[in-house]
């Protein structure tokens, strides 16, 4: 495979994902959207030779935007998908959770579950130590992020701005929180499932989807305080969903990172 191949695959399925939802005012891409601007910071890291092994973090990249793309596509199509990702796309479909919310439930999905069974499955038992260093770059490419999601966030969302101004960056301490509880669980999944097969893979796997569904349905009903705080910022979200899209797709990491 040519290099970069496998990026400009995953880019270009990314992009398709974004244009459909943006054309359907489908707030499922959202998420879509922010992935992709992670994805192509990785492939310009990669390029530019930040990667001790750029080939491998190509396959670790691919393989994990796969469990994303597949579940997305089932969602279309009417077919099974974890309970993890269910959640996400159902909120999708409602009008109620704010951009914020949108976001989060993609990560919990994508991070807490996905992002460990893929190591596990590129890894397995003997080396899955060697992934660690991949694993970590893709997390801290996220975490990079989280500054550039805050500016697209304060234009498109102006009371979630205020609130930041009240109680201090609110929108960002909660997505760097959901990042480190994520890292953390991804990774303890991993070394979970690379020491199983068969039905022990199996059903930890789906014990873990349970469990990450229900910080996802945490995320999407936190309570009625919370709520009605929630309500009120996305009162003021008033920007197309196009648009959303186009920022958190243009979003990348501060020039220093």
């Amino acid at each position: 495979m040519p290099a970069m191949e496998g990026f400009v695959a995953t880019t270009r399925a990314l992009d398709a994902i974004v244009e459909r939802a943006a054309a359907g005012g489908d707030r499922a891409g959202y998420f879509a959207a922010m992935y992709r601007a992670v994805t192509a910071t990785v492939a310009g890291r990669a390029e530019a030779g930040r990667f001790a092994d750029a080939a491998r973090m190509e396959r670790f990249v691919g393989a994990f935007a796969a469990r994303y793309l597949d579940a997305e596509a089932a969602w279309r199509a009417g077919g099974p998908v974890s309970e993890s990702w269910r959640v996400a796309f159902e909120a999708s479909r409602r009008w109620r959770p704010t951009i914020l919310q949108h976001l989060l439930l993609g990560i919990n999905a994508h991070i807490n579950l996905d992002l460990g069974v893929t190591a596990a499955e590129l890894g397995g038992p003997s080396s899955l130590d060697a992934l660690r260093v991949d694993f970590d770059a893709v997390n801290d490419v996220l975490a990079e992020l989280v500054d550039g999601c805050q500016g697209a966030l304060d234009q498109v969302s102006p009371w979630l701005d205020w609130c930041d101004r009240l109680g201090g960056r609110g929108d960002e301490v909660l997505i760097n929180f959901s990042l480190r509880r994520a890292r953390a669980q991804a990774w303890s999944v991993a070394t979970r499932l690379a020491a199983l097969d068969g039905a022990a893979r199996a059903a930890t796997i789906t014990a873990v989807d349970e469990e990450t569904a229900r910080f996802g349905r945490a995320v999407a009903h936190p309570g009625v305080w919370p709520s009605t705080v929630l309500l009120a910022v996305r009162l003021r979200e008033r920007a197309a969903p196009r648009d959303v899209m186009a920022l958190l797709a243009a979003v990348r990491p501060p020039v220093a990172a």
